[in-house]
């Protein structure tokens, strides 16, 4: 994996995503029952919230500080989000274009994959642990959704 792929990734898993997304009318994006009793919505919310861990983690190891996981994505259900969907939708498009940035510029490229430079994230590469919170969340959030869209009978 390098900086590269991961970025290549990320966007492809965004692209999919927008795809699905596109295929929905702004009613849907708000109708509860989407993923759980969540919505698109709260879906949308969930990734850029994982999306931001993902920044927080580059920021930090960008300056040398310390890392610290702030949780697991996939024990982490998604919580409803009472804000609007055009805040939620600013968030979302956000957090990507900022993730991507943030990675378009990273230097360190050893550091990246180097599963042994920071403890916290035990044994994995900080790339193994963006790419959890970014283009694997995303898959499964898409996944579900597709799932919800088409009745249960989405082929994967």
């Amino acid at each position: 994996m390098t900086t590269s792929k991961l970025i290549a990734e990320i966007e492809q898993e965004r692209a999919d995503l927008s795809a699905l997304l596109r295929r929905l009318t702004p009613a849907q994006m708000d109708v509860p029952g989407a993923v759980g009793e969540c919505s698109v919505k709260d879906v949308l919310s969930y990734i850029a919230l994982w999306h931001s861990h993902a920044i927080t983690l580059l920021f930090r190891a960008e300056r040398g500080q310390g890392l610290r996981l702030p949780g697991d994505p996939e024990a982490d259900a998604i919580q409803p989000d009472p804000r609007p969907f055009e805040n939620v939708w600013a968030d979302f498009e956000g957090s990507h274009r900022q993730l991507v940035k943030r990675l378009a510029a990273w230097r360190d490229e050893a550091g990246l994959l180097d599963e042994r430079r920071y403890p916290a994230l035990r044994g994995r590469s900080l790339a193994a642990v963006i790419r959890q919170y970014t283009v694997a969340l995303s898959a499964r959030c898409r996944w579900r959704l597709e799932d919800w869209l088409t009745g249960g009978q989405s082929a994967r």
